[in-house]
Formats: C-alpha cells, structure tokens, sequence
C-alpha cells in the first residue's frame, strides 16, 4: 500500500472517532429529557409562599402599658454644708404680734423675825409650838453657874415632831460652855417647817437660857 493510501485512512479514523464523541453526549442529553440536547445544568424553580389578605375580624383593644417614672439617682454627698429653706415661707412684711413683757418676780423678803421665845432655868419639855414657814432659825443663849476646871455647864436642846416622834428633825445640839458666852447668839438653821413641834432641854450648870424662834417674813 503507498503512503498516500495510509495517510486517507489515519484520516478517516481521527474523523470518525472525532464524530462519535461528539454524537454520544448530544444521545445522552436527549435520553435524560434535557431539551434542545447538550450539557446544560437543570433550571431551578423557586416557589414563593403567598401573602394572605387582611383578616376581616374585628380588632381586638390593646392594653397600654404605664409609662414607668425613672427613680432618681442619688448624688453622693460632697461634704458641704446643705441650706434647708422653708416652702411657703411668710411674706418679709407680716407683723408679728408683740411678745408679752414676763412678769417680774416680786421682791422676796427673807428678813427674820421673832415668833417664838423659850425661856428657863432648869430642865423640862415644852408645850406644842406650830411653825408656819417652811423652814426656821433658832437661836440659843445659856449663862452658867461657873466654869472650868470649876464647872463643865452644858445645855442639850432637841426638836420633836409632834406627830412623828420617832423622827430625828436634826441631831440634838450639844453646847458646853467653856468660857464666857459670845455676844451673839448661836444659830442653827432646819429646813423643815409647817409641823407642830415641841422642845425637850437638859441643862448642866446652866443659870438660866433662852432660845428664840425665827421665821421669814415673806411666808407670813
């Protein structure tokens, strides 16, 4: 065979081989119900739900909700003297009425007076005496018969509430005389009063005395 003849049919091969690659894709296509043949990729439907109308039923009312008040934020002190006003403060003008003068207190008289005198020579015990005032004085003087190293006089005075006996108004004044007697007599000062009382005295080289009560005139 010449060389011509070999190079027709190597021609004739490559052409059918080339034609039936192309044909067998385009018998698949028509197989598998591609339209029109080919390789295409299949078309994707996407369907879309659709929208109902409006409802025809009658709106039902909603409830409003209440508004919430912010709660206000404290502001942390910054150690300042805060000024409180007042609210509906009077008006600058208003007249005050006038404070009433306070009375003065009227002068007290505390000068004492005599109410009562107890004089004697021995030992013995009163008759009831009432003090009226709340509290009294009571002055005492003695005169002895001698005194020491002669003599040791002394005058024993105590105060007896009639009504309690048992009752210590004050401890019972024991005097000794140990020289002359001072000018001015002794005092003693009992800060009760307005009770009846009676006096019991003891006497010890005693010539004689005399006890004096005194009260403030004010409660008179």
């Amino acid at each position: 065979m010449e060389k011509q003849d070999i190079l027709v049919v190597a021609i004739a091969i490559i052409a059918i081989t080339v034609l039936a690659l192309v044909i067998t894709p385009i018998i698949s296509g028509q197989s598998a119900g591609i339209p029109g043949g080919g390789t295409a990729n299949p078309k994707v439907t996407t369907t879309v739900p659709r929208t109902p109308g409006p409802s025809r039923t009658t709106p039902q009312p909603t409830t409003p909700v209440p508004a919430t008040t912010p709660t206000p934020t404290q502001t942390p002190w910054n150690g300042q003297v805060k000024n409180v006003g007042f609210i509906g403060q009077p008006d600058s003008q208003t007249t005050l009425p006038p404070t009433p003068p306070i009375p003065e207190e009227p002068t007290r008289n505390r000068t004492l007076v005599t109410y009562a005198k107890i004089s004697g020579s021995w030992s013995g015990t009163t008759e009831n005496l009432y003090v009226p005032t709340p509290y009294w004085v009571m002055e005492y003087t003695a005169e002895p018969f001698a005194l020491p190293p002669n003599a040791f006089p002394q005058i024993i005075i105590q105060v007896i509430d009639v009504e309690n006996p048992n009752q210590v108004v004050i401890s019972p004044i024991r005097q000794t005389i140990y020289e002359q007697p001072p000018d001015e007599p002794w005092s003693v000062k009992i800060f009760e009063g307005k009770r009846t009382y009676y006096f019991r005295i003891d006497t010890s080289f005693i010539k004689s005395y005399t006890i004096t009560i005194k009260v403030p005139r004010e409660y008179l």
